[in-house]
């Protein structure tokens, strides 16, 4: 398998990616088509996803820098700088992203990732489309709860924990957000004593939780509190994959040596694709493309079902 054919391993797997892009830029409040999504958006994970694919679809540095010029003071600058890491070859679409943060949405935390200003890109489109973060939403609610309590760790572990069916631990709620340990312990202990998380101490580590009935009146009801997405764990990985497939040597390489190259990347991001429950019994090791094919194609149905 080689060629155009050879392509096709990859994808159904990006055209999934590339809808689900839109449906989470569409649920936030921007102006993107398609039916939203219902589970909640990252919008830090969104963004850098967004810069990775715009090679492949243009139109989406339009939809999110239109809408970062309103939404700028929601999105936490730290946390994107702490994601980036994880998402390949965004340096200068994270500066592109935070000239026009700081220049025109005039949010000043954002001046730190901007290149210098004399380098300042024009405006991709003088019309404003976006009427800004459509907070009410209920996959918006990371950014209702930072508009609500600053842009913090803390709101974004209510929005976490609100949107988990089951108890959570603190090394989960750590690896699942992109904050460290201590962080998330310390602003778990803070909330405990506030009277918004209850936990229990159990043997193996303590378990923390929101009774999200007590929320209910608060936000709007059980249907304003939508499911937390994991979707960083699923973009990421996507987003690694486009990067290798992208390289003139992987294109240009046997059939084996291809389905080797897919093995060890998704052996890296297999733990964070069982969290995200997007994979049941774990990556291939078959040493056949087809096999990845098949697996791509899983995933990307997986990822159409679950948003």
């Amino acid at each position: 398998m080689s060629g155009r054919s050879g392509r096709l391993v990859l994808a159904s797997l990006f055209e999934s990616t590339l809808d689900l892009l839109w449906r989470q830029w569409r649920a936030i409040g921007a102006a993107a088509t398609g039916q939203p999504v219902t589970r909640q958006v990252d919008p830090e994970a969104l963004c850098l996803a967004s810069l990775v694919f715009q090679d492949r679809e243009p139109r989406l540095w339009i939809v999110m820098s239109d809408w970062i010029r309103l939404a700028a003071p929601l999105v936490s600058v730290q946390r994107l700088k702490n994601l980036a890491v994880q998402f390949p070859d965004v340096g200068k679409g994270v500066a592109a992203l935070g000239r026009v943060a700081w220049q025109e949405g005039r949010d000043a935390r954002w001046k730190r990732l901007a290149a210098s200003p004399q380098r300042l890109a024009p405006r991709t489109s003088p019309k404003q489309r976006s009427a800004g973060p459509a907070l009410a939403a209920p996959p918006a609610l990371p950014l209702r709860l930072r508009a609500a309590f600053t842009v913090s760790v803390k709101a974004d572990l209510l929005a976490f924990l609100l949107g988990q069916p089951y108890r959570v631990t603190v090394s989960t709620a750590a690896v699942s957000l992109g904050y460290t340990v201590p962080t998330v312990f310390r602003s778990l202990q803070d909330l405990r004593a506030a009277g918004l998380v209850e936990s229990a101490d159990l043997p193996s580590a303590a378990e923390y939780w929101v009774d999200a009935g007590k929320w209910y009146d608060l936000l709007g009801g059980e249907r304003a509190i939508a499911r937390w997405g994991f979707w960083r764990e699923t973009l990421v990985y996507v987003c690694a994959v486009s990067a290798l497939e992208s390289r003139p040597e992987h294109r240009g390489a046997s059939d084996y040596a291809r389905a080797t190259a897919f093995r060890e990347l998704a052996s890296q991001h297999e733990a964070g694709l069982v969290r995200a429950g997007v994979i049941e019994r774990g990556v291939p090791r078959s040493p056949s493309l087809g096999d990845w094919r098949e697996f791509h194609d899983a995933l990307a149905a997986r990822i159409a079902a679950l948003a």
